[in-house]
């Protein structure tokens, strides 16, 4: 099933408006009006007052370097199912999804096998599901990444199995999704009548990408890149409590060190949870998240943990809404050279 070049303009305009991304940022702004209130607008500005021009800059370098990353990830799902596109379509393509990051569990991402299908007419039913691929492995790193931060960070082992069960879920999720099985006896009789019979003929399709990207080798395999990439979010973190706690520059001292396992917990549960709440861009999610570990597991203040929580998300979640525009443009300026 493919979309003609009209019906990709008009999916595009569906997915992406400014109506949608209006409600994106309202939503946003009360979230950190929320926790302005609760942390009390002073107490944010004296945190954040203490913040040099160039951390900023830094953090935004190091969310660029997730995205390069994890778009090695990316590659190889394409390369797994057959869609060879060069690196500059490819890349921008990639980034362009991230549009739609403020959709719930950013599945609207799903948009790049709009912007595939005008370059090669592959079928949206064979590149779409491989967003769902991403958001599994990306889910799989965030609990790795959670679990090694806690056990060593903060001597614990208790507190574990809450993260535990949702990497098992998530594994056990993943392993479903990638064993052919799943969509020969559920898939295939779920299109084999009623409204969903029309999909039939892409069951096949979703069924090969599915196991062609979340089967054991290839899952592992991206779940080890996404860890780096995602780690890359938590550095940011452990550079801005360094400095919103008085710890001074990251170091390689033991307790900055710890620090730095404290930041990738939190950083990691958070999206984790942020994630599963399948909330536009984990908002909410996140940041209550976030807030209430700092301060419960660090004791860092309301105004230090919600000036942590505001600067994050504007270098990680808002930052990469608007490199994900910039690209669209590119995406789209080369569509209409297409023709």
């Amino acid at each position: 099933m493919t979309l003609g070049k009209s019906e990709d303009k008009e999916t595009v305009g569906s997915f992406i408006s400014i109506k949608k991304v209006a409600i994106f940022v309202i939503l946003g702004v009360l979230v950190y009006l929320a926790i302005i209130l609760y942390s009390q607008i002073d107490s944010i500005s004296a945190a954040i007052s203490l913040l040099p021009w160039w951390v900023l800059p830094a953090m935004m370098g190091l969310s660029f370097l997730n995205y390069i990353i994890r778009y090695v990830k990316w590659q190889y799902y394409l390369r797994r199912i057959g869609i060879n596109l060069n690196h500059s379509d490819s890349f921008s393509i990639f980034l362009a999804g991230f549009t739609l990051t403020a959709t719930p569990g950013k599945i609207g991402e799903g948009i790049k096998g709009v912007f595939i299908n005008d370059i090669n007419n592959a079928p949206l039913a064979k590149t779409v599901p491989v967003v769902v691929s991403e958001r599994v492995t990306d889910l799989l790193a965030m609990v790795i990444l959670a679990m090694f931060g806690f056990m060593i960070g903060f001597a614990a082992t208790d507190q574990l199995y809450l993260v535990a069960l949702v990497g098992v879920v998530a594994l056990v999720g993943a392993l479903i999704l990638g064993h052919s099985a799943f969509y020969q006896k559920v898939l295939s009789k779920m299109t084999s009548f009623g409204p969903l019979k029309r999909f039939k003929e892409s069951s096949n399709l979703i069924e090969e990408t599915m196991t062609s990207t979340l089967s054991p080798k290839p899952m592992a395999l991206s779940t080890l890149v996404s860890v780096p990439g995602w780690f890359m979010e938590c550095m940011e973190l452990w550079l801005l409590l360094s400095i919103l706690t008085g710890a001074g520059l990251p170091s390689l001292t033991y307790s900055s060190l710890v620090l730095l396992l404290q930041a990738t917990f939190i950083h990691a549960t958070a999206s984790a949870v942020g994630a599963l709440s399948f909330l536009p861009g984990g908002l909410v999610g996140y940041e209550v998240s976030a807030v209430a570990l700092m301060q419960l597991l660090m004791g860092l203040t309301s105004g230090v943990a919600g000036a942590a929580t505001i600067i994050i998300r504007v270098v990680t979640l808002w930052f990469s809404v608007i490199v994900g525009f910039a690209a669209l443009g590119i995406v789209l300026r080369r569509a209409s050279k297409r023709g």
